[in-house]
């Protein structure tokens, strides 16, 4: 069984008015048919994807990259660039706050590896101090 479509209408031919312009001829009435596409068939684009506007695994992201420099944490770090990275793979509504989360989650981690070997000296000089009379 094969389908032919129907003929399609001639395109319209112009006549001259008596000003010099040139106006279209009067058309049959037919409408633009496109031979692809079915009678009642439903567009491709009917069952893409829908987009997801939820942010949550972007927000939590940002929050515990953001934590992650005031408290620094190595776990907070880790856990907020994981969210961030989900965030930005199934979360476009949200990716401007996941990339910044996992900006903010790098730099809480360089932070830590920063802070807890001055502190951990700090904390035994000055145990060191007391116990000796420094």
């Amino acid at each position: 069984m094969t389908y032919t479509p129907p003929e399609q209408p001639a395109q319209p031919s112009y006549e001259p008015t008596g000003q010099g312009a040139y106006q279209p001829a009067a058309t049959t009435g037919y409408q633009a048919y496109d031979a692809g596409q079915a009678y009642g068939a439903v567009p491709s684009y009917a069952y893409a994807a829908p987009t997801s506007t939820e942010r949550k695994l972007s927000v939590w992201g940002l929050i515990l990259g953001i934590s992650s420099i005031v408290i620094p944490l190595f776990v907070n770090a880790i856990a907020g660039a994981i969210l961030s990275g989900i965030g930005i793979a199934k979360e476009p509504a949200g990716k401007v706050m996941a990339i910044w989360g996992l900006v903010t989650s790098i730099l809480g981690f360089i932070w830590a590896f920063i802070f807890w070997p001055i502190a951990i000296t700090v904390f035994f000089a000055a145990i060191f101090a007391s116990q000796y009379g420094y």
